[in-house]
């Protein structure tokens, strides 16, 4: 298992894991891991000066949460709020930013909605996931509009043996909860494919806070992968990915914010897919990258007499081309140079407008990554943004990382600034209750943090922690029935912690907590960002049977809320999660768990109901 969050430290809890410590502590060999998300070319993660949490398959499968959204609720600086049903509207806000300003890739894709810029996670569930990866801070010189607060890329399962494997699984539950999934992984010589479908349905709950109606979805997520070497120096792979929601949702009464059932109804239909080409020289030193990727997402809002609906494309071409060099008379260090080219083009169409606005933007990348002394890594990068409707914009991004040598001491900082574009619907789009305004100019923002990372007992207990302080200018915010540019400087900083143990015994655990002051330009707190938040995971495998015991906590502070201009305190909650897993043989598991344990009640969003007490059973099988 790996949960291993980057930006993390929690003196607090030293003494709490000590207790659990072996009597005699081993050495622990993790697989040098290369994240894919962290720049124009993968890196290790001991070169990475950025923040960062890798969140590996094995502990997203034990913990068995269906949604990566319920994932992510464990990770420092987020905060994540769903209104109400596993249908509704999904948000997810990294160290108080706005949802649209986290960019989130599939297998490298972006898979953001065009009309609003952001991802619902409402549409994404946990589905053939071999890790994800996530980096806090402003990402935008590497992935330019949308990546300004931070990126999350899911990785799905790749083939790993040779030979034709797959896997079954099943699942049961309250609420009608019916999960079933299958995939397939092929391996032989110069090439592998894999693929996986899965469909999950539940009845739901009643999200109103009074009556009876239940509020359920339906989920299908599809996706495949492929990679072929066509010669020793030369590699094509693919990805494609399907996904459809059918949610039921209620609706909320102006202005009291009162939520009462409705045949309310939301839909999602997406389709992404990417072809990659690489090439590496004989020697290694010289390398190219050239990928095209498409996706499209139709979306429907539908009420009793009315339908609200929008579709969105995108296409993007990318290039890079790199060089490894070495100069071993200077701090014995090594360097990569690379180049790169990012062609976007991004499409809107709402139902009733005869009008398909799209836009397009060229981009220039630069990166410079160098090892010195094997002990110092810095990075730096510069990206140059032509855009055909707005100014042109530059960003750029440092950071650096030392691992102290015989010290297990890494401290790490980046600085860095970032740009969101204005979303299609703000300028565009229109509703009984909306006036676009097509005036309206990108956001910038500039963030920095730094941080310590210390592994003590030859890395099996890890802490660390790290501040981080952001600012943006231009925020959009609603004015009335529109939206403008706020003229000064909202502001965002606080601490994260975390602490992780792993040891050879069978128990595991970790720990997070975040620190937030999120405020507007004009001082005010930003709602739906709780100023204090954090999670507790542990695992332990009996070594007597093959069985794992797992629990989890996520904990959220007081919470503000807002609806037509009146704010609502949302009171703090704990909610616990628990389950078994054993292993019946080799290729078979059987699970059960629960959700929410002690049946909390509490809301996430004002006047919105969220789920009570559940339990579930399910099988998993492999050949």
């Amino acid at each position: 298992m790996r949960f291993k969050p980057h930006v993390s430290s929690l003196a607090l809890l030293t003494a709490m894991l000590a207790t659990a410590l072996p009597t005699a502590a081993q050495q622990t060999t993790l697989d040098v891991l290369r994240i894919t998300a962290a720049g124009l070319t993968p890196f290790e993660e001991k070169e990475i000066g950025r923040s960062y949490t890798v969140i590996d398959g094995d502990q997203i499968q034990l913990s068995g949460t269906p949604y990566v959204a319920d994932v992510l609720r464990q990770v420092p600086g987020f905060a994540v709020s769903r209104t109400g049903s596993p249908g509704g509207l999904t948000q997810v806000r990294v160290r108080g930013a706005e949802g649209n300003h986290v960019l989130v890739l599939i297998d490298g894709v972006p898979a953001g909605d065009t009309s609003n810029g952001e991802f619902d996670f409402a549409r994404l569930q946990v589905a053939n996931i071999e890790r994800i990866e996530i980096l806090r801070g402003p990402q935008s010189a590497f992935w330019g509009s949308n990546a300004s607060g931070g990126v999350v890329n899911i990785v799905t399962k790749s083939a790993d043996e040779p030979g034709l494997h797959g896997s079954l699984a099943g699942e049961l539950g309250t609420d009608g909860t019916k999960m079933t999934s299958g995939s397939l992984a092929y391996d032989q010589d110069n090439f592998a494919a894999s693929g996986s479908l899965t469909l999950r349905h539940t009845d739901g709950f009643n999200e109103a806070l009074a009556g009876n109606e239940l509020d359920g979805a339906s989920h299908i997520d599809a996706n495949a992968r492929f990679k072929a070497e066509l010669t020793p120096s030369l590699t094509l792979d693919g990805t494609i990915r399907y996904a459809k929601l059918d949610g039921k949702t209620d609706s909320q009464t102006w202005p009291s914010g009162v939520v009462l059932d409705s045949d309310d109804k939301t839909t999602f239909d997406e389709l992404f897919g990417s072809l990659g080409l690489g090439w590496v020289s004989e020697d290694g030193i010289w390398f190219q990258n050239a990928r095209v990727s498409a996706g499209t997402v139709e979306r429907q809002f539908i009420s009793p007499g009315s339908v609200f609906a929008n579709t969105g494309d995108r296409q993007k071409v990318s290039y890079q081309v790199g060089r490894h060099f070495a100069t071993p008379g200077f701090l014995d260090s090594t360097h990569t140079l690379t180049l790169g080219y990012d062609l976007v083009r991004e499409t809107f169409q709402q139902l009733g407008s005869p009008t398909i606005q799209e836009r397009t933007a060229n981009s220039f990348i630069g990166e410079y990554r160098g090892t010195y002394l094997d002990q110092v890594y810095l990075t730096a990068a510069l990206r140059h943004d032509f855009n055909d409707r707005f100014a042109d914009h530059t960003t750029y991004s440092v950071s650096g990382a030392w691992q102290i040598p015989d010290t297990g001491t890494r401290i790490h900082a980046s600085a860095g600034t970032g740009s969101t574009n204005p979303t299609f619907f703000e300028l565009y789009g229109f509703s009984p209750t909306f006036v676009p305004n097509p005036n309206l100019q990108p956001e910038t923002g500039f963030g920095w943090d730094i941080g310590v990372e210390q592994s003590v007992l030859d890395g099996l207990v890890v802490l660390d922690a790290t501040y981080f302080n952001q600012t943006r200018e231009n925020l959009i915010a609603t004015a009335g029935s529109s939206v403008v540019n706020v003229a000064g400087t909202s502001t965002r900083q606080g601490v994260e912690l975390s602490a992780t143990a792993n040891f050879f015994n069978g128990f595991t655990a970790g720990v997070t907590y975040t620190y937030l002051d999120a405020f507007k330009a004009d001082g005010t707190r930003e709602i739906r960002r709780p100023q204090h938040s954090g999670a507790i995971n542990l695992a332990y495998k009996l070594e007597e049977i093959p069985l794992t015991v797992h629990a989890d906590v996520v904990l959220t502070g007081e919470n503000l809320d807002a609806y037509a201009g009146t704010k609502h305190t949302l009171p703090a909650y704990a909610v616990v999660n628990g389950g078994l897993n054993y292993q019946v043989s080799e290729q078979v598991e059987v699970y059960g768990r629960v959700h929410n344990l002690f049946d909390t009640k509490y809301q996430e969003v004002y006047g919105y109901n969220t789920q009570g007490r559940t339990f579930y059973a399910g099988a998993r099988a492999k050949f």
